[in-house]
């Protein structure tokens, strides 16, 4: 009797081990690669990575470009599971992929909750991306429009192209122009009022700052450039100062305006007597942009 007892108390705990080992636990992921967030130069297959042996569930894996589904392969070996996509992915685009609840299981069959990670395919590094926003950004603010390609070494990215893949990391280029007068008509009506109010200023090597030019009533063109774009700021009209070479002076200053996303030239000769203002070529160094 005592060793039915005795073999009866072994079986059950036995049994109560056994329970333990396979448990109402889930597997836990311990790894990912790509990692989470990440930005990687070209496709490859995607590795999850458990704590333990798994199986295959319902398999409800997606692999997903915004709302685009990728075909993928999934194999399963030991605690690793891999999703191939069928065909390369393609570079300067965001993937998600998600593992739906019951995808996997472990071995006593117990399936994983949801869980989703993501990770972009680029030619760029997340560094890259920033200096190419900020050398961007400073094109736009000095000319209000987008460059035509983003500089790499010697790689040329179309800006339509650059614009995508900084947005796979939430990143825009600020193109948004703002002024106060908003029509063509009144640009240049607020312009020739400006410099008409200017044409009472002469010419004078005494006076380089718009400020002396009008304690003194006359000063050069970089004192007439920072006037008139000063009064084209204050009326909300975009404007910019330019430096280039002329016959009078390696640094002549003159000022332009923008209308309909152009930069055009401030009409100098309609209002001034002397040539010593006047614009003689319509590019240069950028001094003042605003």
């Amino acid at each position: 009797m005592l060793l039915f007892l005795g073999l009866a108390l072994l079986l059950n705990v036995g049994s109560a081990a056994a329970t333990n080992v396979t448990g109402n636990h889930t597997s836990k992921i311990t790894a990912v690669d790509p990692a989470n967030k990440s930005i990687i130069q070209k496709s490859q297959t995607i590795k999850i990575k458990f704590n333990e042996t798994i199986k295959a569930g319902n398999l409800n894996i997606e692999l997903r470009s915004g709302k685009v589904l990728v075909s993928t392969k999934k194999t399963i070996k030991g605690n690793t599971l891999s999703i191939t996509p069928s065909n390369p992915l393609a570079s300067g685009y965001k993937y998600t992929l998600i593992l739906h609840t019951g995808s996997v299981t472990n071995v006593a069959g117990n399936g994983i909750g949801y869980y989703t990670t993501s990770f972009t395919v680029s030619p760029l590094t997340l560094a890259q991306m920033k200096d190419g926003l900020k050398r961007s950004q400073t094109f736009f603010n000095n000319n209000y429009r987008l460059p035509n390609y983003v500089n790499f070494g010697t790689t040329k990215i179309p800006i339509a192209t650059f614009q995508k893949i900084i947005a796979t990391q939430g990143l825009s280029i600020n193109t948004k122009i703002t002024t106060s007068t908003t029509s063509s008509e009144g640009v240049k009506a607020e312009v020739g009022t400006i410099m008409k109010g200017a044409s009472k200023y002469g010419y004078s090597h005494s006076a380089s700052t718009a400020s002396a030019m009008v304690r003194i009533g006359a000063g050069d063109c970089w004192a007439m450039s920072e006037y008139l774009y000063n009064k084209m700021r204050a009326a909300g009209i975009h404007a910019r100062i330019i430096q280039y070479s002329t016959s009078y002076s390696s640094r002549h200053r003159s000022v332009q305006y923008l209308l309909n996303g152009s930069w055009v030239d401030a009409p100098y000769r309609t209002y001034f007597s002397t040539n010593m203002f006047n614009n003689t070529q319509s590019s240069g160094a950028v001094i003042a942009n605003g």
